[in-house]
């Protein structure tokens, strides 16, 4: 658990930094849901493990609920914000 937590801030810290992205610009693929890759693309700083707090169902992707649900938490910075 508290690894989970220290990655989530560490991804909200990497992330914020580099300003707020939509879920869709990321999707560089275009298949709905945005990779490690894709997110590294943008996010240099990003780490495997920050964004594995960020996947919650474990498949390697994020989905649009796990997204939203990281901007929720603070996770990740609000589209469009």
């Amino acid at each position: 658990m508290t690894t989970k937590i220290f990655c989530a801030v560490a991804a909200a810290t990497l992330i914020a930094a580099t300003g707020a992205f939509a879920m869709d610009t990321l999707d560089a693929n275009g298949d709905g849901l945005v990779t490690f890759d894709e997110l590294l693309a943008a996010v240099p700083t990003a780490t495997e493990e920050s964004f594995v707090a960020i996947d919650t169902n474990g498949d390697g992707a994020l989905d649009p609920d796990e997204y939203a649900a990281a901007e929720a938490d603070g996770t990740l910075p609000v589209s469009g914000s």
